[in-house]
């Protein structure tokens, strides 16, 4: 009885390890939705333009999006959510970095910008939605193992302690006003604050 417990357990790893194989041999790009091959496509394009020239595609991608109706905008979320999590973690970490690689290369006026811009993006959400969209991050937060939350923490860090004194700054009053938390206590819950 013991051996055959042993012998199906292990027929269980082999099959498991062998359908994560498979499924990493095919290719998101293939199984992608027509919006979604479009939209790599253009974020393709967009690596050998400047960073004015991204700029202005991004402005005409997000007034693409926002001629949309809102079923239309979640088929489209829904799909890239499908797509991201279909994605290689390799894959995904190497899509990161260059997002942060563009980031990094951006002068803090165009980053000082680039923040307003999706500051009054997120304004404009119906609040219901933005009280979803929190809700979901903070259960992805809680969701996670401590070890990851130590290394996003450590991230976060880092990046606060590469910008400038006033970006830092506008980062805790920005952060004050959005997140209903005051920039000069942080981990003060909004009720408790004054």
């Amino acid at each position: 009885m013991n051996t055959i417990l042993k012998t199906l357990i292990a027929a269980g790893i082999v099959a498991s390890l062998s359908l994560n194989v498979q499924a990493a041999d095919i290719a998101p790009a293939e199984t992608a939705t027509p919006y979604m091959q479009e939209h790599l496509q253009r974020l393709e394009r967009m690596k050998a333009m400047t960073p004015e020239q991204r700029a202005q595609e991004r402005k005409a991608m997000r007034e693409e999006v926002r001629k949309l109706t809102p079923e239309q905008r979640a088929e489209r979320r829904k799909a890239m959510r499908e797509y991201w999590d279909k994605m290689p973690p390799e894959e995904r970490a190497k899509h990161r970095a260059e997002r942060r690689k563009e980031w990094e290369s951006m002068t803090p006026e165009q980053r000082a910008e680039r923040r307003k811009e999706m500051h009054e993006r997120f304004e404009k959400i119906p609040p219901e939605e933005r009280r979803e969209m929190r809700a979901k991050m903070k259960q992805r937060w809680e969701g996670m193992p401590p070890e990851e939350r130590a290394k996003h923490r450590k991230e976060m860090h880092e990046r606060i302690e590469k910008m400038s004194p006033e970006e830092r700054e506008q980062f805790k009053r920005d952060m004050g006003k959005r997140g209903g938390m005051p920039a000069d206590q942080p981990g003060v819950k909004p009720d408790e604050a004054r």
